[in-house]
């Protein structure tokens, strides 16, 4: 799907019963929602930097039953024309977590699977054997390297997306960044509209990808995180069942303007 517009809702607006159906058509027709200053931003910036400093890589990435929180360093070309650059670290809810990320985004990851039409206290209990898990995916893409290729995401278990700024364009880099495609098949720099402790609401299905970010204004990096990093919150199927939908890698010349 096209991306539209950027349309901001303030917090009680996102946690409000009568706004949700209102929230929900907004996304689904291809609008990105901003929620700004949802968290503290310094917070979660000391959180990354805490994980970052002594990362420990996992040997199992597959979210099967009883797997751990995942550490996992993603460089691949894929099948096709979809690529990475960037590491990740998955946080699911049965495990504990000394950094209590998932703690820290609870109350809005209860109302992100509220508006994919999901009850929470399902949800926060299933483990990968139930094949709906809920997911908190830290991503940290590096100074002119990190980045993914344009794709859409799946559609079937997960229609809202969650995505939390740590970093942003205003205090940590000057070009790049997270992108969509308008109806004329133009990337939008969605991150050069958001700051760090922000919030998006967005269609898992848009055509999306993230380019390379660079530094030029030596006023900004001040913290030295060297890149860009966002926490997306989700819901999405285990790998313990065969037939799970994965991420559709994209070519811009194959998509159809003004396609849906």
């Amino acid at each position: 799907m096209f991306f539209k517009k950027l349309i901001e809702i303030n917090k009680n607006d996102f946690f409000s019963e009568e706004k949700k159906n209102y929230i929900r058509k907004k996304i689904l027709d291809g609008n990105i929602l901003i929620v700004r200053n949802q968290f503290k931003s310094k917070v979660l910036r000391e959180t990354f930097k805490k994980l970052r400093k002594k990362p420990k890589f996992s040997k199992n990435t597959r979210m099967i039953e009883g797997i751990k929180n995942i550490c996992y360093r993603s460089v691949q070309k894929g099948s096709g024309q979809y690529s990475t650059n960037d590491y990740s670290w998955y946080f699911f809810p049965w495990n504990k977590d000394p950094y209590k990320l998932m703690d820290k985004v609870k109350k809005v990851f209860h109302q992100i699977v509220r508006l994919n039409k999901y009850d929470p206290n399902i949800l926060f209990k299933n483990t990968p054997k139930n094949r709906f898990i809920l997911r908190a995916h830290l991503m940290y893409y590096p100074f002119k390297t990190g980045h993914i290729s344009l794709h859409s995401d799946p559609i079937n278990v997960t229609t809202i997306t969650c995505g939390i700024y740590i970093t942003s364009e205003q205090l940590d880099y000057d070009k790049g960044g997270f992108y969509v495609l308008d109806s004329k098949k133009k990337k939008f720099f969605v991150d050069h509209k958001i700051n760090s402790g922000d919030m998006i609401l967005f269609y898992n299905g848009l055509y999306h990808g993230v380019e390379p970010t660079f530094l030029e204004n030596k006023k900004k990096n001040l913290d030295k995180i060297n890149g860009r990093v966002f926490l997306n919150l989700s819901i999405l199927e285990s790998h313990e069942f065969k037939d799970r939908q994965f991420t559709r890698g994209l070519k811009l010349n194959e998509i159809k303007s003004k396609s849906k």
